[in-house]
This record gives structure tokens, sequence and C-alpha cells, in this order.
């Protein structure tokens, strides 16, 4: 079946596609629809717009300038290769515009993409936003739809980058020179994390390293995902061998953070957020207040997370329904991704209320706390080593049926063994995923006690890879993890998988 007009780039949670199948031509008719949903779905006259690392921002953005502007809307350039958490900053100081960011985050180096927001910094994804989101600029696109004005919009360009540094180091309580004498490494893999964090760090006195500092779209290290270890190899060389506090490591749009210490050992993201929320919670006083963590979260850091005195609720992968569950939900002030994505909402000078990211916030927030408190980062290091895990990994099947039975296969293995399995969240939700637990609840709180038998599988589809699905194992022994991965494998492989992916 031929896609002439890609309307396979249009995922779940924003567009991905290779480069090469977003001709000039189909690029400007993406663009044209986007005016036309802006203007009259968004209501909105005016449009932030980005480009991060990728060699082929800067052509994709000049092509929806141009349509934006004939379509009378207001455009705000950001220049220079940006993070996506800085232009959710941008978004947020031009609360009634629109944004776009043109990238595709760790993909490779060929791909481009999109992540688009409405007024509010609020995301724009398949079903949701107005008139159902994304869906509805598919629509416009395939009906090839534009907007024209009577009078073409501004271009102004507006750089905003020590405003944020200040900005995100307030938020981590981080004065200028606080960080003095921590010394911290960071790997930015070519990506667009590199100006800010060094910016950021460098003001608040940290003793840097920074490695593969320069935004670098050819991506010379492979695909900028710091899941890859062969892209993080020597990048954790330099960690060891360096007397670091801590490293950390970023994707190529600059809104994933990998947390190492100075061994090169890994902290999972579910206990870097169970370390640093203590510190976030003091900005949220009041009782009943709760945060969200996604399904791959270990249930030990849900524990810990719960001990701060706040509800923790599992939640569905995807930055786009993350954030648009927090806005719904004014009880519910943060959220963690076990890849490696953090979320708050934020209330800039005590106006509003934006949910989304701010990596370098978190980046400061992390080296603080740990420069502080390193006996904090030690229990929870320890308390990881009392489980066993095998981070995402994955594998792409020829049909959908296949994918579907491989998933199918792994649920009815589980459940054979004693396992319970929901698809669903707490509020009706559809997870898009299934949590398959034995030996635990799935409601967790800070009363929980587990014993050493317990065992959690999450598996889902992937929104951003074709013919992909995903598993994470994580459990209280080492022999029921490997068993489990095991079996995962083999339901694939009878399945038609091809190779292991990871990514």
């Amino acid at each position: 079946m031929t896609d002439e007009l890609n309307l396979s780039m249009f995922r779940a949670y924003d567009i991905r596609t290779p480069s090469a199948l977003l001709t000039p031509e189909l690029a400007e008719r993406l663009a044209r629809a986007e005016a036309r949903y802006i203007r009259e779905g968004l209501a909105a006259a005016g449009v932030v717009i980005a480009h991060d690392a990728r060699r082929t921002g800067p052509h994709y953005l000049s092509i929806a300038t141009e349509s934006f502007r004939r379509a009378g809307l207001e455009v705000v350039y950001l220049p220079g290769a940006c993070s996506t958490s800085y232009l959710y900053y941008a978004a947020m100081c031009h609360p009634r515009f629109a944004a776009v960011m043109v990238g595709a985050s760790h993909n490779p180096a060929g791909d481009t993409g999109q992540k688009l927001l409405g007024p509010g910094a609020r995301p724009i994804a398949a079903g949701i936003g107005p008139e159902g989101g994304l869906d509805r600029i598919k629509a416009l696109y395939a009906a090839d739809a534009s907007a024209t004005a009577a009078h073409r919009g501004r271009l102004r360009a507006c750089d905003l980058t020590n405003a944020y540094v200040a900005y995100s180091m307030r938020l981590a309580g981080v004065e200028p020179g606080a960080l003095r004498g921590a010394r911290i490494f960071q790997d930015y893999l070519s990506g667009a994390a590199g100006r800010e964090m060094m910016l950021g760090f460098d003001r608040a006195g940290a003793d840097l390293e920074p490695l593969h500092f320069a935004a670098d779209g050819n991506f010379p290290l492979g695909d900028p995902n710091p899941v890859k270890q062969a892209v993080i190899r020597s990048g954790l060389e330099v960690l060891r061998t360096g007397d670091f506090l801590l490293g950390m490591f970023f994707d190529g749009d600059g809104d994933r953070l990998d947390v190492y210490r100075g061994d090169g050992s890994y902290l999972s993201s579910s206990f870097v957020y169970a370390a640093i929320l203590p510190e976030i919670r003091r900005r949220f006083p009041g009782s009943g207040l709760g945060v969200f963590a996604d399904l791959k979260c270990n249930p030990l850091a849900l524990i810990e997370m719960a001990r701060t005195g706040v509800t923790v609720d599992v939640i569905r992968n995807g930055h786009s329904q993350i954030k648009e569950s927090l806005f719904r939900a004014p009880s519910r002030f943060g959220a963690v991704e076990e890849s490696a994505h953090f979320y708050e909402a934020f209330s800039p000078d005590g106006a509003g209320r934006f949910c989304t990211e701010n990596t370098l916030y978190i980046a400061l927030l992390v080296a603080r706390t740990w420069r502080d408190d390193p006996a904090r980062f030690e229990r929870l290091f320890a308390l990881q080593t009392r489980t066993a895990r095998e981070r995402e990994w994955g594998y792409k099947f020829p049909t959908d049926e296949a994918r579907a039975g491989a998933l199918r296969a792994v649920r009815e293995h589980f459940e054979a063994q004693g396992a319970c399995a929901v698809e669903r969240m707490k509020n009706g939700m559809d997870l898009e995923a299934t949590l398959i637990r034995r030996g635990l609840p799935f409601d967790i709180n800070q009363d929980t006690r587990l014993g050493g038998d317990w065992l959690q599988v999450c598996q889902r589809v992937s929104q951003s890879e074709s013919g992909l699905a995903r598993w994470e194992v994580v459990g209280g022994r080492a022999d029921l993890v490997a068993q489990a991965r095991r079996a995962v494998a083999e339901c694939a492989r009878r399945l038609g998988a091809g190779e292991e992916y990871q990514g």
C-alpha cells in the first residue's frame, strides 16, 4: 500500500518521519494545514517556532515559517539549535501563541518531525487538543486545506536563553556559585542541550566537564539516544576515570536526562525522582496532592515517592498524554517516566498552570540535592540493588496481527503463572499498554511491603516507531527477571519478531 502523502508521519504523540519522505512540497502542505488549525482550531494569533540539532531543521523551519506568515500569523523564532525544554519555556512566555518544535528527539539523524503546542503550552497530539488535535491537522493536511490573510504575519527573533537559565536556577533553588566545587560530567551526544546546560552550570559555579557539546546534526556517535550503550560508551569511560560526583546524559532534543554515579552506575529515573521529590514538594505544600509515575517505574521507588506524603498514581506513557493528564488533575503537580522524562505543573510568577518539562531545572536540582545530601542517593542506589531490571527493549514484527499476537501471548504466559494485568488507569483512561504484576498490588503507598519474589512486566505498542512492541521487566530477584525476559523473547520469536531493538 502506497502512502504518497506520508500520512504515516502522524503518530500518537507528535509527527515523526524519515526526512526523505517529507519532500518540500509535503512539508509546505503540512505547514498550510497547521496554519489553518492554529488560526481556526486554536484561535491563536501567532506561533513560537524552533528547531533542534538536526541538519534538516532550518530547512523545514523556513518552509513552515513562510506558510505561517502567509496565514497572517505572527512568528516568534528562537535562533539556533534549541532544546525542546527551551521551546516550552518560550511557549510559557507567549501563553496566547501556539508553538512548533521541528525535530525528532532521539530518532536517527535522517529523521525529522514536529512537536506541537496550543496556547498555554497545552499539548497537541492524536485526540488531544481542540477538534481532535493532531487528528484534525491530519484531516486538513489530507484535504490540502490552507488559510490566507490580507497581511503577512510579522517574523521576529527572540532570544530568551538568559531568562530561561535564570528561571531554571530559581526553580532548582540554585544561586549563582552555589554548586562551586561540585565536579559534574555531562554528555550531550551532539544534541541541542549543550548550550543551556553549560550556561546554567557555569553560572551555578559547578566544575563541569562537558562532552560532545556542539550541536551536530550528523550525530557522529549514532542515534542521539542515551539508552544505546554504544552511543554513550565514550562518555561512560570519561565519567568512570574523572572522579566526578555524578554524570548526566541527554538525548538529541535535550528533554531526556539519564543520571549516573561517578563510578558509572546508573540510577533509574523513578529513583532519581524519588530523590528530588522532597525538594519539589516544598514548592507544593498542602494535603491531598499527588504525582503520576509511568507504568514501568520501579515499585520500590513508588513507595519512596509516597513517603513524601503524596499519592502516586500509575499513568500511561507518552509526553502529550501525561501533560494533558496533569493539566486536567489540579491536585497532581508532577510526573516521571522511566524513559528519563520529568514533568511538572509550572506557574511562572504565580500566574497560570503550564504542565510541561524543564530538563535544565531538573538537572540543576539533581546536582544540588546530590551535592547537599549524597547519602540520600546512596540509600536509593542500595534500594535499587535489591531489584533486578531489564531496561526497555523491543522487537519489530512483520504485521500488526503478529505484534498483537505476541502481546497477547506474553500476557497469557504470565497470567498462567498467577500474575494479574491492568490496561486502564484508576480514572478510566486507557494505559495503551498492559501492566502485569505478580506478588505486588496495583495500588502502592508508603506502607506497601514487598516479598522477594515480586515481578512486574510492562508491554506496549510503540507510538513513534512502526511495527514495534516494547517490554520492560523489573523484579525482586535477578533469576525471575531473567526468566521473564526469556519468556517474552520466546513469545516474540514464535510470532515472527525480528532482531532485538534497543532505543
